[in-house]
């Protein structure tokens, strides 16, 4: 006799939905203790967003017309569009940044910022300094002297 248990037809089609049903959703609750905590998947549409309002903010200073060409329903569309194909192939499944997202989108926010602020500083420095009265530079002799250097064409020392 056969001591090996038996699957009848529908309890292989049980079977069947529940690994279905499994791989389909993400674990509900925390996993065993011990082990890592599996990062949320991404929604791509939703960093695809981000990223597209990210840019036109920061590009919109020079180049005005980004913000009437990249409406919030273009940039859905578009985002959604572009987060579809990413997912039918598997690409960016860890996000737009992956393991670096958050040094990205810090760079993304720092950098057009503290150009700014260096622009900023530029010229309050350059409106303050008009406000002085002007110092006086010491002006040139015509001759330089023979200790002088010079760039550009020789000139003869003065006669002694």
């Amino acid at each position: 006799m056969d001591d090996k248990p038996t699957i009848t037809a529908e309890q292989a089609a049980d079977l069947a939905a529940i690994q279905h049903a499994i791989s389909e959703q993400p674990a509900a609750g925390p996993g065993l203790p011990g082990s890592p905590a599996e990062p949320p998947r991404a929604d791509l549409a939703v960093e695809f967003t981000g990223m597209l309002k990210l840019a036109v903010a920061a590009l919109s200073p020079a180049f005005p017309s980004l913000t009437e060409i990249y409406t919030d329903q273009v940039t859905a569309a578009a985002a959604t569009a572009a987060a579809s194909v990413c997912n039918k192939h598997g690409w960016l499944q860890g996000g737009i940044g992956g393991k670096w997202a958050e040094e990205i989108a810090a760079a993304a926010i720092l950098l057009p910022l503290s150009w700014q602020t260096y622009q900023g500083i530029t010229a309050d420095l350059a409106r303050a300094g008009k406000s002085k009265p002007a110092e006086t530079a010491a002006i040139p002799s015509e001759q330089p002297s023979a200790k002088t250097v010079t760039f550009g064409a020789a000139v003869e020392p003065m006669p002694a």
